[in-house]
Formats: structure tokens, sequence, C-alpha cells
């Protein structure tokens, strides 16, 4: 008589597992159509501003791979996932630092600075039209010689980027 009962769990179960990696799949269609395409694009450096005013140039291409995280103060998702990248702290193999956009002063940005390990820089505007950034958050994640790997808009888990590092 249990035989029947334990049946109808596992049918259920079965059920909601094959919802449970539909929607993963459509979650990640849905990523790719909306992230911006740069198709092995270099990005050997990029010219930033620390938060306060000083220029720096952030080279991507010293071997290392490398995670940009485009953030806006205001947004919501960004101060959910941001913390991901303190995975990367102190790394040797990947470098990650968090990039500032659509933003006032750039004194909005500092609030993120004691939930991080991580260095966050000030981008301007011209860097969101470079980078085809219309979401946030934007992550990208470049290969050791400054290309693009991959691209990933909205939340982030930590293991997430950390599987796109691996990759």
């Amino acid at each position: 008589m249990q035989l029947p009962a334990a049946r109808a769990i596992f049918t259920k179960a079965g059920r909601w597992g094959i919802y449970l990696i539909a929607f993963f799949i459509f979650a990640a269609m849905v990523n790719w159509f909306q992230a911006p395409k740069h198709g092995g694009e270099k990005i050997p450096s990029l010219a930033l501003t620390t938060l306060d005013g000083k220029p720096v140039t952030l080279n991507t291409a010293g071997g290392k791979k490398t995670v940009l995280y485009f953030f806006a103060p205001w947004c919501t998702v960004c101060k959910a996932s941001i913390d991901a990248l303190n995975l990367f702290a102190g790394s040797e193999k990947v470098q990650a630092v968090a990039v500032g956009l659509d933003y006032e002063k750039p004194g909005e940005l500092a609030a993120f600075q004691n939930r991080l390990d991580v260095p966050i820089l000030a981008g301007a505007p011209n860097l969101a039209r470079r980078f085809s950034i219309d979401k946030y958050p934007t992550i990208y994640i470049l290969n050791g010689d400054g290309s693009v790997a991959h691209t990933m808009v909205g939340y982030a888990s930590r293991f997430g980027i950390w599987v796109r590092t691996k990759i």
C-alpha cells in the first residue's frame, strides 16, 4: 500500500524537476538575448576614475581573467548581487572590478565600498555606450588577453560568475 504513495511523490517531484529545468533554460535564453554581443573583441585596457577622482588604467590583458561588473547606484538588483564579486578578492587568477555608471556624483558609488573587497571605479557615459550597456547590472568576463569571453545581464550569483570564469 505504500508503493502507490511513493510513486505519487516521485511523479510529482519529477514534474517539478522538469519545470525547474525548463525555467533555467528559459532564463539562460533570456540572458543570452539581452546580453550585449561583442564576439571576441579585445579590450586590452580601460581608462577609469577612482572614487576620489584620480584617473586609473585597468589592464585587462595581463594574463588574468577580468570580471567587469557594471552597476548603477540606484539599481536594486545590483545591490542584491554585487557582493558576489567578493569571491575574487585576493585571487591570483581573476581580477574583479565594480564599475559604477549612471550616477550624478561619485559619492553615490562609495556606499557600495563597505560591501566589497574589490575596487569600485567610476565609469563615464561613453563607457556605457562602448559596452552597449542599457541594463543593470551588466557583467563582462574577459579572458587573460582582454578578449570578451562572456556577458551577462541581471542578477548573478557567486556560482554563476565563478562558473563563467572557469570556462
